[in-house]
């Protein structure tokens, strides 16, 4: 858990060594949760990649932030990541007092300890939040480093329960591969687009089908929404250009991810308040 755009989902691909969540530099890249599973000799750890806690403004956003917090229920420990370059906010006050009076175990890692560059600034930090937390594990990392892994592990596979696995050891997530495609596409949309227009676009999986037998083809058509029709062109570009590329590159990772060819096809349309509206929230997961 944590605030949005604090490295989480990055943590969990390194991790698991895997590409289970998108990752962009824009706050609220994740919207649902997502599950890594990692599985070693020591057994098998399922990472919930949680929507970074922020203050909603739409319902999809209260639907994130409640599906962050609903998250810790049934679980085993839980990590909350904090950015050592960004102040504490009201966000982790928020998580704090969510979490003061859970039985449950919690570990604190500082990430992006990377990008500081007097390491000493990091003592004021560390030391404030060892106050607020004395019998909490904290550990400081990088999540794009992997020799950070091994130490962040030691402390989280003493806090798992002894039992069977969950999930088969050579599968890295549950996520439907629907909800893959949909992912992957919007995370070429928020690479690609700026300001506020990524945050008001969705993807619904419209198309899936399956490859024929003797064949490798997989079909894939998505619509993507906006919610307003000045949005419309600033997405497709001059020429078609913008959403081709999204496209192009969508396409070569889910080739990449799956195994398989894909055929995609992208579609934009204007559908106003598509952030309040149950139905197609529900369809994304999101309700």
């Amino acid at each position: 858990m944590g605030r949005t755009n604090v490295g989480k989902s990055t943590l969990v691909n390194g991790i698991v060594g895997e590409k289970v969540g998108i990752v962009t530099p824009k706050p609220q890249t994740t919207r649902n949760v997502i599950r890594g599973i990692y599985t070693e000799e020591r057994g098998q750890a399922v990472f919930l990649d949680t929507p970074g806690i922020h203050r909603p403004r739409t319902r999809m956003n209260r639907n994130m932030v409640r599906m962050a917090y609903e998250s810790i229920e049934g679980v085993d420990a839980v990590l909350w990541i904090l950015d050592a370059g960004r102040p504490w906010l009201r966000e982790e006050e928020e998580l704090a007092k969510r979490l003061a009076d859970s039985p449950i175990p919690l570990v604190l890692a500082v990430n992006k300890v990377d990008l500081v560059k007097d390491k000493k600034a990091l003592l004021p930090l560390l030391e404030e939040l060892a106050g607020r937390f004395p019998d909490v594990p904290l550990y400081p990392t990088c999540a794009l480093d992997r020799d950070y892994d091994a130490g962040l592990l030691e402390i989280l596979f003493p806090l798992l329960p002894e039992g069977e696995p969950l999930f088969p050891e050579d599968l890295y997530t549950d996520q439907l591969e629907r909800q893959l495609a949909a992912e992957i596409v919007r995370e070429q949309l928020f690479l690609r687009m700026r300001d506020e227009v990524p945050h008001c676009t969705g993807v619904l999986v419209e198309q899936f089908q399956e490859p024929e037998e003797g064949r490798d083809l997989l079909r894939i058509g998505c619509s993507i929404l906006v919610e307003r029709e000045s949005q419309k062109p600033i997405l497709i570009g001059k020429g078609g250009r913008t959403l081709k590329a999204v496209g192009t590159q969508a396409r070569q990772d889910l080739m990449k991810i799956l195994g398989c060819r894909v055929h995609l096809e992208l579609w934009v349309k204007v559908r106003p308040h598509w952030r309040e509206n149950v139905g197609i929230l529900r369809e994304m997961g999101l309700a």
